[in-house]
């Protein structure tokens, strides 16, 4: 099934919108500085708040578009999920899974690649804004609540790895 895009921008506001959705198309330089800032800040909670913040501003898009095309199954909702992803530019997803746990793989990475760019490898995964988007992706798909998930980065590109992995588990 292939994703059913709208593009629209509106002239007195200046902004973008995807499928009725605002949207900011990607820049490595606005990701890599967002990551930065939510590692710098973990101690009052920066990394947290980034991938809640994305669960929340994620879930509404793919749930009304779900509902706008009759699709009901978890492989079709995660499907949506990952087309949006690069519909937005931010990578290439390969989604496996059921709505206990899965796993997903970035073989393209906006945000890491542009990590590395920016400042090169690091010492630890930095793609807390995909964490934050797998979360909605899984419980959009499997009509659960927010924070029903679990998502970790185990293999990262900005780790030198060809690339990144996340591990998903229902809570």
């Amino acid at each position: 099934m292939a994703l059913k895009m709208e593009f629209t921008f509106d002239d007195k506001t200046y902004r973008r919108y995807m499928n009725g959705f605002l949207t900011v198309m990607h820049c490595h330089h606005y990701m890599s500085l967002l990551s930065k800032l939510a590692i710098d800040f973990d101690d009052i909670g920066g990394v947290r708040i980034l991938c809640e913040s994305v669960e929340d501003s994620v879930r509404p898009m793919i749930d009304d578009y779900c509902a706008k095309n009759n699709l009901a199954s978890f492989a079709d909702k995660l499907d949506v999920g990952r087309q949006y992803y690069s519909a937005m530019g931010m990578g290439v997803m390969k989604i496996s899974g059921d709505p206990g746990q899965g796993e997903v793989t970035l073989t393209r990475s906006h945000v890491d690649q542009g990590w590395t760019k920016k400042w090169g490898n690091y010492n630890a995964p930095v793609n807390h804004w995909t964490r934050g988007y797998i979360a909605a992706m899984f419980a959009a798909a499997a009509g659960k609540p927010p924070r029903s998930y679990e998502v970790a980065e185990t293999a990262s590109m900005v780790m030198g790895k060809p690339t990144s992995v996340f591990t998903v588990k229902s809570k």
